[in-house]
């Protein structure tokens, strides 16, 4: 089974790319804007002290968020290249403390597969942590709980007083609680304070989070991993390993960006993903038996499920051959490939005239697929 990341290589230059989560619509007028101070920012940076930049575009980000508690002052929190570099790094820290982890299935491979590396891994369901069910989740041996909030590709949130009590459970365990909220800037219902729930729990945890998703700037991202205090230690060798710093460049251009954000960008961001997601509905509305796997969802994907895992992959193959690129889910379902098999995720962070073009193809190739009995 190919990896999610070698399917997003080839859409990179196909006509549509429909296939990755990275945000690739225009920018607004308000980011334009940023962008043309480019120069400045970049004299900016060389003369600003790189700390107080740093501290500066944490700050700003978590702000925007609701995340007022991450603990930035006390230095807990680290600037890395990308979330999938931060994972890289928990995975090898992780493995040095001897932890077993449950992982939340479905979500996206990468992160399996980096953990797997380092340590065992075992499957742990949305469902079990909705209901802080120690016997399915600490039931596997696990020390360590490793969940994706909001979900990619599922969009699943934990709320507030769900979260609380995942927390609960993993203080009277004692399992390590670790978080990846590289989505969470679309979803306000997962923009409550993360960090004042952690910081007064006997927990230790990890959070990685994720500029990459939010702003459709050329690759030009920072990841965050913030950590309880007794695994800074351990966190911050392995941190020593594997760079020095991240850009000051880019580190003043997140805390930019940040500002735009809590000035209206992340309304305007909703709306285009809602948007977007409607237009997808209304798509599937002419193919039988083709609808939205969560309807509910605000991330910026969605999963369409078919009638059948035949026709799922004819239309992804179909829909391949003439340029859209479309991601099949089996490789979300890391444990249990054959439960993703009759569903496709669209990327929904793209301008509207470009998602209407990948629909029409895709109302076009499933509907041959149908009568072709696919």
């Amino acid at each position: 089974m190919q990896k999610i990341t070698e399917l997003e290589l080839r859409a990179l230059d196909a006509p549509i790319n429909l296939a990755d989560g990275h945000p690739r619509q225009e920018l607004t007028e308000s980011q334009r804007k940023i962008i043309e101070r480019l120069p400045e920012i970049f004299e900016a940076s060389r003369r600003q002290p790189f700390e107080e930049i740093g501290r500066s575009a944490q700050e700003k980000f978590f702000a925007a968020l609701g995340q007022n508690a991450a603990p930035v002052a006390s230095c807990r929190v680290f600037s890395i290249y990308s979330s999938s570099v931060a994972t890289m790094m928990l995975g090898t820290v992780l493995g040095g403390l001897g932890h077993r982890v449950g992982l939340l299935h479905p979500t996206f491979d990468n992160i399996s597969d980096i953990l797997a590396r380092h340590v065992e891994i075992a499957p742990v369901s949305e469902q079990a942590c909705l209901e802080a069910d120690v016997g399915r989740i600490a039931g596997f041996g696990v020390t360590c709980l490793f969940l994706t909030v909001p979900n990619n590709p599922t969009g699943w949130v934990l709320e507030r007083s769900e979260l609380a009590r995942i927390i609960s459970m993993c203080a009277r365990r004692d399992l390590l609680l670790c978080l990846d909220t590289s989505f969470r800037g679309f979803d306000v219902r997962a923009q409550f304070d993360y960090y004042e729930l952690l910081e007064h729990a006997d927990i230790d945890y990890v959070v990685i989070e994720d500029t990459g998703k939010l702003w459709p700037l050329a690759e030009l991202k920072l990841g965050f991993m913030t950590v309880s205090e007794r695994l800074r230690p351990h966190v911050q060798d392995v941190f020593n390993d594997v760079l020095l710093s991240v850009s000051p460049f880019v580190a003043k251009l997140v805390e930019l960006m940040a500002d735009e954000a809590m000035d209206g960008g992340l309304d305007t961001l909703h709306k285009l993903i809602a948007s977007n997601r409607a237009e997808v509905d209304a798509a599937l509305s002419f193919l039988d038996g083709v609808e939205l796997a969560e309807p509910e969802a605000r991330v910026s994907v969605c999963r369409i499920r078919f009638p059948s895992a035949r026709l799922a992959h004819a239309v992804r193959t179909g829909l391949a051959a003439t340029g859209v690129h479309v991601l099949p889910c089996e490789p979300f379902h890391w444990a249990r490939p054959e439960e993703g098999a009759r569903m496709l995720r669209l990327a929904l962070a793209r301008d509207p005239s470009v998602l209407a073009d990948g629909l029409a193809a895709l109302r076009s190739v499933a509907a041959r697929a149908a009568r072709n009995g696919s």
